[in-house]
């Protein structure tokens, strides 16, 4: 859990990327970006509804809310969720 203290960072970004690493989270939390997500949750959406959602489509979407549900579990300081909520988008809540 990060509580916010600069100094700690450096060790809690570590420890973040290899338990993301261990949780197949990497591809959700990297520098670049997933092709196999869908460009909005309503595309997502109405291809599940015609049944047409790839295994790996699927798999993406599915390690993005891991990866957003860890975070939120990682952050101890209000101010750090805060930062969180704000990265949510339209696309992908």
């Amino acid at each position: 859990m990060f509580d916010g203290d600069e100094e700690k960072y450096d060790l809690w970004e570590i420890q973040w990327k290899e338990f993301a690493q261990v949780e197949n989270l990497v591809s959700a939390i990297g520098n670049e970006l997933n092709f196999d997500m869908s460009a909005s949750v309503a595309v997502y959406s109405k291809a599940e509804k015609a049944g047409t959602t790839s295994k790996e489509q699927k798999e993406a979407v599915k390690a993005n809310r891991q990866a957003m549900a860890y975070l939120t579990l990682a952050l101890k300081l209000m101010e750090l969720l805060c930062l969180l909520t704000r990265a949510v988008t339209v696309e992908w809540p």
